[in-house]
C-alpha cells in the first residue's frame, strides 16, 4: 500500500496557483494507523478556495478549507481539519497543526498549536503552544487546552503563548514576550506578564497601530 493512496480528495477553485513540490489532502495519523491494520476508510476532502496562491513545499492535511485569496507560503505544514478564512496569509514556513481555526485578513507565521483558535485580521508571529503539563499520559492521553488569540490583535516574533491563554483584541504582545495568563483587550505584553494597558504604554513605536486601534473604536 502507498501512502499516496490514502490521500483525502482536493477540491480546487477558480484560478488557484500551486507551485512545486506540494502534498494537498495528506492523511491524518488516526487513518494511516487504521489502514495499517487493514481498515481502508476515505478521507475528508481539503478545499482550496478561488485565487489561492500555493508556493513550493507545501503540506496541507485532510479536511482543511483555505477561505478565497489566501497565500500559502514556501515550506508551510498545515494539519488536518483546519478552518482559515479569506485573504489570510501564511508565511515563513508556518507550522499549523491540526484543527487550527485562523479568521479572515490574518497574518500567520511561526509555531500555532492543535485547536488554536485565531481571530480576524489578527497577527501572528510567534509560537502558540499547549502547556505540555502530563507527558506522563502519552501523546493521546492528553487533551490540553489551547490559546485563543482575539481578532486585530499582534503576537511578535519569538513571543511564547503558552497553554489555554486567551489574548484580547486590540494587544500587542512584544517580541520575545512570554504569556501564561490571560490578557485583558487593549494592552501590550512584555517581558513575563508584563501586562500595559494601551492608553498609558509610553513607547514610540507603537503610537500609531495603537491610535489607529483606538480611533476605529466601534461607536
Amino acid at each position: 500500500m502507498k501512502l499516496s493512496d490514502l490521500y483525502g480528495p482536493v477540491r480546487l477553485g477558480d484560478s488557484v496557483v500551486v507551485g512545486e513540490h506540494c502534498v494537498l489532502g495528506y492523511p491524518k495519523e488516526a487513518r494511516i494507523r487504521e489502514a495499517q491494520r487493514g481498515q481502508i476508510t476515505a478521507g475528508e476532502a481539503a478545499v482550496i478556495g478561488d485565487q489561492c496562491l500555493l508556493f513550493n513545499h507545501i503540506v496541507i492535511g485532510e479536511g482543511t478549507v483555505l477561505g478565497a485569496e489566501c497565500l500559502v507560503d514556501d515550506r508551510t505544514r498545515i494539519g488536518y481539519g483546519c478552518m482559515i478564512g479569506d485573504r489570510t496569509r501564511l508565511i515563513h514556513g508556518a507550522y499549523v497543526c491540526d484543527r487550527v481555526s485562523i479568521g479572515a485578513d490574518a497574518c500567520v507565521a511561526g509555531f500555532v498549536c492543535d485547536a488554536t483558535v485565531i481571530g480576524d485580521r489578527a497577527t501572528v508571529m510567534g509560537n502558540l503552544v499547549h502547556e505540555y503539563t502530563r507527558p506522563d499520559l502519552g501523546w493521546w492521553g492528553a487533551d490540553e487546552a489551547p490559546p485563543v488569540i482575539e481578532p486585530d490583535t499582534v503576537v511578535g516574533f519569538g513571543a511564547h503563548v503558552v497553554g489555554g491563554v486567551r489574548v484580547g483584541s486590540h494587544s500587542y504582545v512584544a517580541a520575545g514576550a512570554i504569556v501564561t495568563r490571560d490578557v485583558p483587550a487593549e494592552h501590550v505584553v512584555t517581558g513575563t506578564n508584563v501586562h500595559t494597558p494601551i492608553e498609558r504604554w509610553p513607547g514610540k513605536r507603537l503610537a500609531a497601530l495603537i491610535e489607529h486601534w483606538t480611533t476605529s473604536r466601534p461607536t
